[in-house]
């Protein structure tokens, strides 16, 4: 059983149609406009998880704390080189 010219010429143009629909779909995908918007909806709501939140909370914790501790230790030195320096002038 052999086909039609027509049958093909249709079976070709029907599989062109679905390739220009299957480009303009990736072409869509890709855009960066559209995956901007994609990545900032999926981290706005990825911020909106208790769990990353309780996250982020205790690395913002650990951070102030370190920058504390630094700086009071940053004081103490100062003071005991001032306190030196004062005694050997004395």
């Amino acid at each position: 059983m052999s086909r039609s010219y027509d049958s093909i010429e249709g079976d070709i143009a029907k599989a062109r149609d679905d390739l220009a629909t299957t480009l303009d779909e990736i072409i869509d995908r890709v855009n960066p406009k559209n995956l901007a918007a994609e990545g900032k909806v999926k981290a706005t709501a990825a911020l909106k998880d208790p769990k990353v939140l309780a996250v982020l909370g205790g690395i913002a914790a650990l951070v102030v704390g370190g920058v504390t501790i630094s700086t009071i230790n940053k004081r103490k030195e100062r003071q005991r080189i001032e306190a030196y320096l004062a005694a050997k002038r004395a």
